[in-house]
């Protein structure tokens, strides 16, 4: 009789998820995908970050929230988030569309900006269930040349662990890519 316990014992546990990589991040599936926090002077639109549908759903994100260090930006109602499509949160709408005026994909104005040498942002659904969070950096192993000097951070991999920094590169080229597959994607 002991022996059929411990089996079946084993065999459940066998069975349980017990880690998550993404750390405490729901099964929603919306990615931070690209971060700009510190534009070059000659390209300056201001602070933003993409938000990508990776999954086959179609996503709500209406009263969504987004996270800076002390900051919120509650997302606005029917924001709705097609599959693998993205969507631009932006400081300034009017900065934004300067600098990239065929980008139609943008919810402005957050009202915060992001810190240069890095910080915690999140990304909460409207329960207040965390979805991700990333705390970037400008040191190693996060890529440097995001932080004033054109590129912005892209995740390599939508899928991938994005609070690690080897999993992000430097865009090719001034600005980023807002709104669309990312340059150093391997999509």
């Amino acid at each position: 009789m002991k022996k059929i316990f411990l089996i079946l014992l084993l065999w459940s546990c066998e069975n349980t998820i017990t880690d998550n990589p993404g750390g405490n991040i729901t099964s929603v599936g919306i990615v931070i995908n690209e971060i700009n926090y510190n534009s070059s002077s000659d390209l300056d639109s201001e602070d933003w970050v993409e938000l990508h549908n990776p999954t086959y759903e179609t996503i709500d994100l209406s009263m969504w929230e987004f996270h800076g260090d002390n900051d919120v930006f509650i997302i606005p109602e029917n924001t709705i988030l097609l599959s693998n499509e993205y969507i631009v949160l932006c400081e300034n709408s009017s900065f934004f569309t300067e600098v990239f005026p065929n980008v139609s994909n943008f919810i402005g104005n957050l009202g915060f900006g992001l810190k240069g040498g890095g910080e915690l942002i999140r990304l909460f659904d409207s329960d207040g269930l965390i979805v991700d969070e990333v705390e970037y950096d400008d040191i190693f192993p996060w890529p440097v040349a995001p932080d004033g000097q054109g590129p912005t951070l892209e995740l390599i991999d939508p899928l991938s662990d994005n609070a690690l920094g080897n999993n992000w590169e430097a865009s090719n080229g001034n600005g980023g890519t807002p709104g669309e597959v990312n340059s150093a994607s391997n999509e």
